[in-house]
């Protein structure tokens, strides 16, 4: 199967997939846990003892792969966000400060923490990733995809596709540039996506589909061709969670209830 066939059915059947993750027992005692406890917290330090809790909103925040780094998480999460020269501000990973803010150590002790449509959004996003990540098992292309789909709607910038493995990979891949183009100077490389794509077209959902065709069309033909993994499993009907949290609704309207920025 092609990446192409295997990213749209994916898409499109999203919702159907995401709930057989929720359903999962493993994923309902995570979330569980998270939402009975993550209240309670109310510092970097209390945080960072509960391990449970770090990890659950590590992968929520796609940060997973630096459960590791303790040391700079804690620096992240102590200094915040309203100091522009924090560690969370000088890093090109945007995902570190969108976690600062929405965890709130530094500025409100995690008072956001108490707020149910903050912690929904955490549990949504994490349910989320644990579907991308698994993605990979199938097709890697569409772990991409997914990801790019999901985070293209907050990219302003060149430079945040730049300092984001993944968002790079996807945009590279359908513009056919090579993978050494990572290797030039970033503004030369700002000047080649300049050229070959208005980055506002990742505001429009319509246009975003059809780049993430390109991508996908492209990454078959850098890499041979369709999978020929083992399908998906069947999750029966689809059934819309209608669900409207922090990282789907409009932005204006994030800013206004939660005051602070959508991630």
């Amino acid at each position: 199967m092609t990446t192409l066939v295997d990213l749209r059915m994916v898409s499109k059947n999203h919702d159907r997939y995401e709930q057989a993750v929720r359903s999962r027992p493993a994923v309902q005692r995570a979330i569980a846990y998270f939402q009975d406890n993550i209240g309670k917290i109310t510092s970097t330090e209390d945080f960072m003892k509960d391990d449970k809790l770090y990890r659950f909103v590590l992968e929520a925040f796609d940060l997973g792969s630096q459960a590791k780094s303790r040391g700079l998480i804690r620096k992240v999460l102590e200094e915040g966000v309203s100091d522009q020269s924090s560690t969370a501000n000088r890093m090109s990973d945007s995902k570190f400060r969108e976690m600062a803010t929405i965890l709130g150590f530094a500025e409100n002790d995690g008072d956001n923490l108490k707020q149910p449509a903050v912690v929904q959004a955490i549990v949504d996003r994490y349910v989320d990733v644990t579907l991308e990540v698994e993605s990979e098992d199938r097709n890697p292309a569409v772990r991409l995809g997914l990801y790019f789909q999901r985070r293209s709607a907050n990219v302003t910038n060149w430079y945040q596709v730049m300092a984001d493995n993944a968002l790079r990979k996807v945009v590279y891949t359908a513009l056919g540039l090579p993978d050494q183009t990572a290797l030039l100077d970033v503004d030369k490389q700002k000047a080649l996506l300049e050229k070959r794509m208005d980055i506002a077209d990742l505001k429009s959902p319509a246009k975003v589909a059809k780049f993430l065709d390109r991508f996908a069309a492209m990454y078959d033909m850098r890499n041979g061709g369709s999978t020929g993994t083992a399908a998906m499993p069947s999750i029966g009907p689809i059934s819309r969670s209608g669900r409207a949290s922090v990282i789907s609704i409009d932005p204006s309207i994030t800013m206004t209830l939660m005051k602070f920025p959508r991630f």
